[in-house]
């Protein structure tokens, strides 16, 4: 798609596999990270036109983490993130869109459900811009 890559970032390697593959059959680019730091590394490189995180993860850093760094960065303000999380308390998520967030998900999530929320993020990005 022309939207870019979108960077998965889930500490769980089939869960991770499971969304990039579905995500595939729709027509996205996906890149897989395990770590949030080596996630964060990657962003220059990968460019990422989204980025879906995981909020609990390896490497220092909690998805809220990595969304606040994505948006404290002139080149990256403007890559939407999504998170998606069994955390479903109130207080996780105001802080989650507190960061920027553009859509917090509570897992499980089924797949269409992701795929709509991915293209109406998108959707939205491009009216932004």
């Amino acid at each position: 798609m022309s939207d870019g890559k979108i960077m998965i970032v889930e500490d769980d390697p089939i869960m991770a596999d499971t969304i990039a593959s579905m995500l595939e059959l729709y027509g996205y680019d996906t890149v897989i990270f395990h770590d949030a730091q080596k996630a964060v590394d990657a962003i220059p490189v990968e460019k990422p036109g989204l980025m879906m995180l995981d909020l609990n993860l390896p490497g220092g850093m909690t998805g809220i983490d990595i969304c606040r760094r994505v948006k404290a960065d002139p080149q990256t303000v403007e890559t939407p993130v999504i998170i998606a999380s069994a955390d479903d308390t109130p207080e996780t998520i105001a802080e989650a869109k507190a960061a920027g967030v553009a859509r917090y998900l509570v897992k499980p999530i089924g797949l269409d459900d992701l795929e709509r929320a991915i293209a109406a993020t998108l959707s939205e990005q491009r009216g932004s811009t």
